[in-house]
């Protein structure tokens, strides 16, 4: 629980036939900049030689309560700009951990 810096992630698969990129959210609690909540996931990422085009497209926050089960996504990243917290919230919502939650968005904040 708590709120965090968060960024979302787009990486195109190696090898794939089309152009659509996938999507990854990651935060680190107590991360100070956005880069460092990013850096873990993208080193994985390029690590693993499975994706090309590993890119910060945004950042913002997440404010995670597991007592009632909600995530509210909102504001920006001074380093990356402000993420498609619509698109965040999709890729939050296709994870089993957060299926039951109620997750919404702003744009509004810092």
């Amino acid at each position: 629980s708590g709120t965090h810096k968060y960024v979302l992630i787009s990486a195109r698969e190696v090898g794939a036939d089309d152009n659509i990129p996938a999507f990854f959210v990651t935060s680190k609690r107590d991360a100070k900049y956005h880069r460092i909540a990013a850096k873990p996931i993208l080193q994985k990422l390029e690590d693993a030689g499975l994706y090309q085009d590993v890119n910060v497209t945004g950042g913002g926050r997440l404010s995670l309560f597991e007592g009632n089960k909600t995530i509210f996504i909102y504001g920006y990243s001074k380093r990356y700009g402000r993420a498609r917290h619509e698109t965040s919230k999709q890729v939050i919502l296709a994870d089993a951990r957060y299926q039951d939650y109620a997750v919404t968005w702003s744009n509004e904040g810092y």
